[in-house]
């Protein structure tokens, strides 16, 4: 818990590099995770021709976002492949790297205790 939010650090795999985002919200609110461009930048996550674009709603308003796919996704000791993650710009008051939201949790069978302030998942 920081700053009053859930916050984890995944890390992610594309194209043979690896990155560990630090303060990523985990939303339970949010039905797609989502990543500030600025935070996958550094190891080459940008916009290309053929990319999805999609829209981000929430309390903010809207964002128009990108959707890629990620080589994997390492939450502690399970890892999800080839997995498409929205992409977008985050208001900078946040001070966030982005939300991790129902589709990666639900997708890793992730349990959250808020009483131990720990989640893991339940896939073997």
């Amino acid at each position: 818990m920081r700053d009053g939010l859930l916050q984890t650090s995944p890390t992610l795999n594309y194209k043979g590099q690896a990155l560990t985002i630090d303060k990523l919200v985990i939303d339970t609110g949010a039905s797609h995770t989502l990543l500030s461009t600025d935070a996958v930048a550094n190891i080459g996550v940008y916009f290309e021709t053929g990319d999805e674009i999609v829209t981000a709603f929430g309390i903010g308003g809207e964002e128009s976002c990108f959707r890629k796919t990620i080589d994997s996704i390492q939450l502690g000791s399970f890892q999800i492949y080839d997995y498409k993650l929205d992409i977008g710009s985050l208001h900078e008051k946040l001070q966030i790297n982005g939300l991790l939201g129902l589709d990666v949790l639900m997708g890793a069978n992730i349990v959250l205790d808020l009483a131990e302030l720990v989640m893991y998942s339940t896939t073997k």
